[in-house]
């Protein structure tokens, strides 16, 4: 999902209405109410949770025709964006997603960034007290990592053979800090790291109605478990783009 404002020839497209269940539950984003209402239906079981919130077309791509993700989402998905970064502590995504995204701190939660090189040069987000701003790299990577975020917090975590962070490591040492609520926005290398690991307890998973576009697999191109996955809530709006919510505690 993008953090970008939405652009003005966008389709006014509000309504969501629950499938799964089956309860009746319609939702107007143009209504007073329509926040507290997502904000129940998003509402984790728990408060310690790693949750994946990701947009995808019909065919599993994670980017439309730009090669971003803000061609393909919509100002629904962003509302609901908006809405599941409210719950969280913190918003965890990977390097290659700040450089291709251009990312802004989220407002209401803290940001942490996973980037085994540290160099995040060009991206000038910063953190304050309130909402603080991660860097996970490597021992190489930390100096790096420091000039190109000079206001984060440098943390630094073991890697594999193959240079990558463990995200294992990632999730403890923002469990250390008190941030239980965790969602991590992307990209697919990092999502898929999450989900071979086992340490996804929830999929918030936008599809929208199309099929085709850039070569940016939803998991990326390597094998994954099979995770099987029981569904929590099935929204669906006038046009077809559809928001579930998928736990993977099984």
């Amino acid at each position: 999902m993008s953090s970008a404002q939405p652009a003005t020839s966008e389709p006014a497209l509000r309504v969501l209405r629950s499938v799964f269940p089956d309860d009746g539950v319609v939702v107007d984003i143009d209504d007073v109410d329509a926040r507290a209402a997502l904000l129940a239906l998003y509402q984790p079981e728990r408060a310690e949770v790693v949750r994946l919130n990701l947009v995808s077309t019909l065919d599993g791509r994670a980017a439309g025709a730009d090669g971003t993700s803000e061609s393909l989402t919509s100002r629904l998905d962003r509302f609901v964006l908006g809405v599941i970064r409210e719950l969280s502590d913190v918003v965890l995504v990977g390097a290659a997603t700040l450089r291709r995204e251009g990312y802004l701190r989220p407002r209401k939660a803290a940001l942490a960034v996973v980037s085994a090189s540290g160099d995040l040069t060009g991206h000038r987000v910063e953190g304050d007290a309130e909402h603080p701003l991660l860097v996970f790299t490597t021992s190489d990577g930390a100096a790096a990592a420091a000039r190109s975020m000079p206001s984060a917090e440098i943390i630094v975590v073991a890697s594999s053979r193959a240079g990558r962070l463990s995200v294992s490591a990632c999730i403890a040492a923002l469990r250390d800090r008190g941030l239980a609520s965790i969602v991590a926005e992307g990209g697919p290398t990092l999502a898929a790291e999450l989900l071979a690991e086992g340490l996804v307890d929830e999929l918030c998973l936008t599809t929208m109605p199309r099929v085709g576009g850039p070569a940016l697999p939803l998991f990326g191109t390597g094998s994954l478990p099979v995770i099987p996955a029981t569904p929590q809530r099935l929204l669906i709006a006038d046009d077809g783009v559809s928001f579930g919510r998928w736990d993977l505690r099984n």
